[in-house]
């Protein structure tokens, strides 16, 4: 198992980032260019301050009927910034990530980013410690219907392929998957 592996084996470098006076508009332009989900703040100095994502826009100003030019950053980004050291494991990122609900770290080393690692960095590194990671999910959400809840990225276990998953019957499977054996019961 790769569960040993320091954080820097699996981050993504460099890191996308913004300041607390960039737009929304910007943001979700560099969002949509780069194909990422999120970028890091930072302040005057260069140093992580926070971080927007994805759901930041669509609550802070999609749902808000907000328009996206008007809407700095400074306005979506959270307080408080959950990062972990480079020396970290994947198991410690795992469980941090799993303690504060979140699917990003940003690597930092004192006030220095070094890179991000997200939960689909981790399943390309290894698989093993992200199906441990939906087991302690599971133990911690008892009421959590998965069954309903598409898991961001996973390896499907009747193909094998790295992809969008869900928990269906037992498994964790694509959509290709899912597809093919709804069509099987349609054959019926």
């Amino acid at each position: 198992m790769n569960l040993e592996l320091s954080v820097t084996e699996a981050m993504s470098t460099p890191v996308a980032t913004v300041t607390l006076d960039t737009t929304a508009y910007d943001v979700a332009n560099i969002l949509k260019d780069k194909g990422i989900g999120c970028l890091i703040v930072v302040n005057d100095a260069k140093k992580p301050v926070g971080i927007v994502t994805e759901r930041d826009l669509a609550l802070g100003v999609v749902s808000r009927n907000l328009k996206s030019k008007e809407v700095l950053v400074k306005e979506l980004v959270s307080p408080k910034l959950i990062s972990i050291p480079p020396k970290s494991t994947l198991m410690d990122a795992a469980r941090k990530m799993d303690a504060e609900n979140v699917k990003r770290l940003p690597i930092i080393d004192g006030e220095e980013l070094l890179g991000i690692v997200t939960v689909s960095d981790i399943t390309k590194v290894s698989p093993e410690l992200f199906n441990i990671m939906v087991e302690t999910t599971e133990i911690h959400s008892s009421d959590y219907d998965y069954a309903k809840k598409e898991i961001i990225e996973g390896i499907c276990e009747l193909c094998g392929s790295q992809d969008s998953i869900n928990y269906i019957n037992g498994k964790y499977i694509c959509k290709n998957c899912r597809e093919d054996s709804e069509e099987d019961e349609d054959e019926y």
